[in-house]
């Protein structure tokens, strides 16, 4: 999974002003009367979980220590202890089950890296769409995609980027300026959105659909979820290449000369065993996953988890050279290039979902919101989609996600709606990040490579959002919910 998003707000008092206002908040709402319909304890919650969003949203501190934040305050507070009194769990959910699916797809990452195995699928796509520029720029899409459904969004634009840039510049007499910005610009998009395809391929997933097994006891398996996130891949990938190639007018350039990706694929040379192993157990890890339904029922308890922990097994079990006591990963490879700071990220946005919802806090939101009772299912999805889409501009997406599902439960009470509905929007929405480097660690990641200016991304951002959104309400409303009846 990918890291989140740190640094980038850094460079503005932001960051200081996120420090304070955090702390002050936290500090007025503990010290005012007491809500009615609101325990101590809720409140008490309410006003670290403020703390947290504020934080969060401002990188105040660096966004895995936030998440460590319950450790500290709840004992301090007296909101829980190491005993977990008043029945609010703390330390439980850093271990949450999630955390280990994310631990297992990432020394499936750390394998396909060490190996080239990423390198070899993504060049031979692009390589296969021919010499029209709007073809090579539909050929990243595909290859970043493709790749980003399987393991980090922020790993495959990493692994891209350099490919286009080396493209770029061997052709440079040969590309126009807008060809340059439309190829880098669609390698984050297309991660993005293809991270969406799957429970692996983004942070925003795992997180949650962790959060709505624990406040709503719904569970998501990996099946079920591509019922919600394929719809959005298949329709979305698509139109992002079709604007991006339109905005740029990158359709109207003559071929050009892509021996360069050639020779990269070739350069590859055959498969090496540590490849060929990682292939092996990558392709029977999908497959398990996307079987599930057949097999368990004779293996009742195994899980999404079970898998993801047996690769990372297998991964450290199954020699490459046995002579030399050498693995497809060694120990050292495999921790050392884990996604800790997602995994705690996601045990701090648990601990605090949960105890918004056993303290009351989600309920006390639901009564203040039943004049909202009024508006349609559809009015509300594209409300709240609008607004998570523009919030996660300025902050990560993963933690859109964290700040925001456990209030939404509450919410949803209080409108009559269906809760897991209204925590699927925000899920999704928050990944339609387009504008602004701080969005999504892929965006921060292309703007680090200097093709392009903020403005460029403001621009084309923008246009793809405005696409998505116009999109989303329609997917959601009609296939998600309508065809597939999730959460009927």
């Amino acid at each position: 999974m990918e890291k989140v998003n740190e640094g980038f707000l850094g460079e503005y008092p932001v960051r200081k002003i996120g420090l304070i206002a955090g702390i002050l908040a936290m500090i007025v709402i503990l010290i005012m009367p007491e809500p009615d319909g609101l325990s101590v304890v809720g409140q008490k919650i309410l006003a670290v979980s403020v703390l947290m969003i504020i934080f969060w949203m401002t990188e105040a501190i660096s966004i895995p220590a936030t998440a460590l934040l319950p450790i500290l305050l709840y004992p301090v507070l007296g909101i829980t202890g190491a005993r977990g009194q008043n029945d609010i769990q703390l330390f439980r959910h850093y271990s949450y089950q999630t955390v280990f699916l994310v631990l297992g797809v990432g020394f499936l990452a750390t394998a396909m890296v060490k190996w080239g195995l990423h390198r070899r699928i993504s060049l031979w796509i692009v390589m296969m769409v021919g010499k029209k520029p709007a073809m090579i720029v539909l050929g990243f899409i595909l290859a970043t995609a493709v790749v980003s459904m399987w393991m980090s969004n922020t790993t495959a634009t990493a692994m891209m980027l350099p490919v286009a840039m080396s493209i770029i510049a061997t052709m440079d007499k040969q590309i126009s300026a807008g060809f340059k910005k439309g190829m880098v610009l669609a390698i984050p998009y297309a991660a993005t959105l293809g991270g969406l395809g799957t429970l692996i391929g983004t942070t925003t997933t795992p997180t949650g659909t962790s959060i709505i097994s624990e406040t709503i006891g719904v569970n998501i398996s990996f099946v079920e979820w591509m019922k919600i996130g394929l719809p959005f891949v298949i329709v979305m990938i698509p139109l992002a290449w079709i604007y991006l190639v339109k905005f740029y007018k990158i359709d109207k350039l003559d071929e050009i000369n892509v021996n360069v990706i050639k020779e990269e694929y070739k350069a590859l040379g055959v498969m090496n065993k540590g490849e060929k192993v990682t292939a092996a157990i990558f392709v029977v890890a999908v497959l398990t996953w996307m079987s599930s339904e057949l097999w368990k029922p004779y293996i009742p308890f195994a899980t999404d988890e079970t898998i993801a922990i047996a690769i990372a097994m297998a991964f450290l079990l199954i020699p490459v050279n046995f002579k030399k006591g050498e693995y497809v990963l060694s120990g050292k490879e495999a921790f050392k290039d884990a996604p800790w700071e997602t995994m705690i990220l996601l045990g701090g946005s648990m601990v605090m979902g949960n105890a918004l919802t056993d303290a009351g806090v989600t309920s006390w939101i639901a009564g203040s919101l039943g004049g909202l009772n009024g508006m349609s299912e559809l009015m509300i999805i594209i409300v709240v989609g609008v607004i998570a889409a523009f919030i996660t501009e300025v902050t990560s997406n993963a933690v859109v996600v964290a700040s925001f599902l456990p209030v939404l439960v509450g919410i949803a009470n209080g409108i009559g709606m269906e809760p897991l509905r209204l925590m699927l929007v925000c899920m999704l929405a928050s990944n339609f990040a387009f504008m602004l480097p701080p969005g999504t660690p892929p965006n921060a990641i292309a703007y680090s490579t200097g093709a392009f200016e903020i403005k460029d991304m403001m621009k084309a951002g923008f246009g793809l959002k405005i696409i998505g959104l116009i999109v989303f309400p329609m997917i959601m409303y009609f296939i998600i919910f309508g065809v597939f009846g999730i959460g009927s």
